[in-house]
């Protein structure tokens, strides 16, 4: 939807009077549990009803407290998953968070995989990757990975970062068994390149922050003609593909949230 130049002004003015009340609202911007629906094509009958918790956005450091990494921590244990997915960005600016990482993001009980994101290429990419495989927790760099869930064989497929130019959706997918699959991609765009590969996938990302600062109208306007960025939350079709953005958990450039509580998803698979 186009706006008018009277919307933008609009919205311009929403966030400069949600800006000076930015730090009682995000004092009280509290985490939300998300639950998530998806029908999966080709999904394994055994599978029906897996629950599949989504992490991103971590963003460890200064910009995101402890405590609310590991209170999504504890959030996605409670929901006793089947497996756990964490979609990149757990570095900020500093190298010093690789060791914050090794500090604050252990004790998920579920199988956990993991894709990089652009700060995490920005900062130090092998640091935050061996800070994850120390935790336990699979990495991979367009890779895909097969796990034995619930008796069955389940592929996770993980792209890297496109924002970075690492993502390789084609190499990732390469090998990939047909039947239960999910797709782990930080940037969303990566949903416009596996478009192109014509399959029914479910990719699960980040990135967004889910505009952090949420002016209706006004925040997605700003993602689309700046950071070229169209999707911003929530679901989203294309063609085969259907692509879930996670609002995430940390912040980045900015400590306060407005109209976009912390979240984590809990994502229950169906057959289609």
């Amino acid at each position: 939807m186009a706006l008018t130049r009277r919307d933008f002004l609009k919205g311009a003015a929403a966030l400069a009077v949600a800006g000076g009340a930015a730090p009682a609202a995000a004092a009280t911007e509290p985490t939300r549990s998300e639950a998530r629906a998806f029908a999966v094509e080709g999904l394994d009958p055994a599978h029906a009803g897996l629950r599949v918790v989504q992490l991103s956005d971590l963003h460890v450091g200064a910009r995101t407290p402890r405590e609310r990494i590991r209170d999504a921590i504890d959030r996605a244990n409670a929901f006793d998953p089947d497996l756990v997915v964490l979609t990149g960005d757990y570095l900020c600016r500093e190298r010093r968070g690789v060791g914050l990482m090794r500090e604050q993001l252990g004790g998920l009980l579920a199988p956990t995989v993991a894709v990089l994101g652009n700060h995490d290429h920005w900062v130090d990419a092998r640091g935050a990757t061996r800070a994850l495989q120390a935790l336990g927790y699979a990495v991979l760099r367009n890779q895909n990975t097969t796990l034995q869930l619930r008796g069955a064989p389940f592929t996770v497929i993980g792209v890297d970062d496109r924002l970075t130019g690492q993502a390789r959706p084609e190499e990732a997918l390469r090998g990939a068994e047909p039947g239960s699959r999910l797709v782990l991609a930080h940037g969303p765009r990566t949903a416009d390149d596996l478009r192109g590969a014509g399959l029914p996938l479910l990719c699960l990302s980040g990135h967004t922050h889910g505009g952090q600062w949420h002016v209706p109208g006004l925040t997605p306007f700003m993602l689309r003609t700046l950071a070229h960025e169209p999707y911003e939350r929530g679901l989203y079709r294309l063609g085969a593909v259907q692509l879930y953005v996670n609002r995430g958990i940390g912040n980045s450039a900015l400590r306060l949230r407005i109209d976009s509580d912390p979240e984590v998803t809990l994502a229950t698979l169906r057959p289609a």
